[in-house]
């Protein structure tokens, strides 16, 4: 049950990094920081998530925690490698259309 929770974690962990990805792929400013500060923002707001959760697993059910964070973190890097190759090729097709 622990690792459910940890993948259902990393998944609600993963969902501010990816909104701030959008965010700043929308924003007008074609600029290096104003990027790097979306990614920052979503960066720091998921690993609060991440820590919050596990702090709350470890009050709950202490024997479970490492089930929970490997999962957890499995979960959101995976996420996070699987949301960057996506765009990415998605950004490589969008520019092959162009040419």
């Amino acid at each position: 049950m622990s690792i459910l929770f940890g993948v259902i974690a990393g998944l609600i962990g993963f969902a501010p990094l990816a909104a701030s990805a959008n965010l700043a792929r929308r924003h007008p400013s074609t600029g290096t920081l104003s990027f790097g500060l979306f990614a920052l923002g979503g960066v720091f707001v998921s690993l609060i998530v991440l820590i919050a959760a596990a702090v709350i697993c470890a009050a709950v059910a202490r024997d479970n925690i490492v089930g929970f964070i490997v999962a957890e973190g499995i979960v959101f890097l995976g996420a996070t490698i699987v949301y960057v190759v996506r765009k990415n090729q998605v950004f490589k097709r969008e520019q092959d259309k162009q040419d």
